[in-house]
């Protein structure tokens, strides 16, 4: 949130191209999005009396969303698709680390289910985008 706050900040100071696709970029990938994933995964597992994930699992999520969402902005601003692919294969790693986790949290219902379809909504974002970033192989 704060990183879209500050872009927020650049683009009425300067404007440049793709200003508020970045902004929205940021507020939803990399705030939003981390807020329902990584607590929401923890929320769970504790309502469900599951441990969470670990403490190294839980980084490893986190820094690959968040590298993830880095490389995908930076790929958009310089134009390059090769970034673009780079982050969307990082948070596509990250989002089969959520999954993955969320099995470990018993049968799918009430808020784990809401949760599967989030992550099922944001892989299928990751693949939109990177499409429309003309990103994918063969494109």
């Amino acid at each position: 949130m704060l990183a879209a706050a500050v872009a927020v900040a650049v683009r009425l100071v300067t404007p440049f191209a793709h200003g508020w696709w970045l902004v929205a970029y940021l507020g939803l990938v990399g705030g939003v999005s981390q807020l329902l994933l990584g607590p929401g995964l923890s929320a769970i597992a504790r309502n469900a009396n599951r441990p969470a994930p670990s403490r190294k699992t839980s980084c490893a999520q986190l820094v690959s969303w968040n590298a993830g969402t880095v490389l995908v902005a930076v790929g958009v601003l310089a134009g390059t698709p090769a970034g673009v692919l780079a982050g969307s294969v990082l948070l596509l790693a990250a989002l089969g680390s959520f999954a993955a986790s969320l099995r470990h949290t018993g049968r799918l219902r009430g808020w784990s289910l809401g949760y599967a379809l989030l992550v099922v909504f944001l892989v299928s974002s990751v693949f939109v985008g990177a499409a429309l970033a003309g990103a994918l192989p063969g494109q």
